[in-house]
């Protein structure tokens, strides 16, 4: 599943994350997803979080810059978990990190 939407200012946590604001309806359940990103016409290893609002997070991978106001190419690929609450933040970032690293492994293997 392909989805477009334009970079919004979000809270953040720490882990520099694109917040989509996507006017499309999709049908895909709350979770972590492993995806492609296309920016600038070019492809990069992404998380995608959605539920936590109606917009959806990316985590790019491998990217350092500014996003905001920019417009990107989600590619949903597949579902790594679903999604917890947690009581700390601390533990919220713990399995943050391990989503990460699973991600980097997932995209590692593949190429």
């Amino acid at each position: 599943m392909k989805i477009r939407g334009k970079v919004i200012k979000g809270a953040g946590l720490g882990y520099k994350t694109a917040n989509l604001k996507v006017d499309q309806r999709f049908d895909l359940a709350d979770g972590v997803y492993l995806a492609k990103v296309i920016y600038q016409n070019k492809e990069y290893s992404a998380m995608a979080i959605m539920g936590i609002r109606q917009d959806i997070e990316i985590y790019l991978l491998d990217f350092d810059g500014d996003l905001y106001n920019q417009t990107l190419e989600v590619e949903v690929l597949d579902k790594m978990r679903d999604l917890v609450k947690y009581e700390k933040k601390e533990d919220l970032l713990k399995k943050i990190q391990e989503d990460v690293e699973r991600a980097k492994e997932y995209f590692n293997n593949s190429e």
